[in-house]
């Protein structure tokens, strides 16, 4: 996907394989010792009900090793400092946003997070995000997609 080899549709399809193949593993490597890289808080921010790319990224970064807490769509900023708070060892905060109006939304998920749980890693993306924006708004890291998320995510967890 990264290469521009695949595209949306194609990746749709492989990361739900994925999903559905992690279902049948899960139970089978719960005996091995492997350990979780902690819970990962994933939703799109408030103001945008799209949430293909969030879904995309919240498949990817479970695959990767994370337990994952998916909030949905239109989440207001409290909303994932509740779900900090209320989850075991959450080490990442996913924020996804499709639409250049609620990039304020953004800014204000990721400060609040910030302000509340500092500890937690943030990391945004979504079409209207760049790396630019991303450090504007305090964000720990960016990630142009699905693939780049869950790299990014084991990244910050283990900083």
């Amino acid at each position: 996907f990264s290469s521009g080899e695949i595209f949306v549709p194609e990746m749709l399809i492989a990361a739900k394989a994925m999903s559905k193949g992690v279902e049948v593993l899960k139970p089978l490597m719960a005996g091995d010792g492997s350990a979780s890289l902690g819970t990962c808080v994933i939703g799109t921010v408030a103001g945008d009900l799209h949430d293909i790319g969030k879904n995309l990224v919240s498949m990817m970064i479970e695959s990767a090793g994370f337990d994952m807490v998916d909030l949905g769509v239109d989440v207001p900023a409290d909303t994932f400092v509740q779900a900090v708070k209320d989850n075991k060892n959450v080490k990442l905060v996913a924020c996804s946003g499709l639409l250049t109006t609620t990039m304020p939304a953004m800014k204000e998920a990721v400060a609040t997070v910030k302000a509340a749980c500092p500890d937690v890693k943030v990391i945004v993306g979504g079409a209207p995000v760049t790396p630019e924006y991303a450090a504007e708004v305090g964000a720990d890291g960016y990630a142009p997609d699905a693939g780049s998320a869950a790299v990014k995510a084991k990244e910050l967890a283990s900083a």
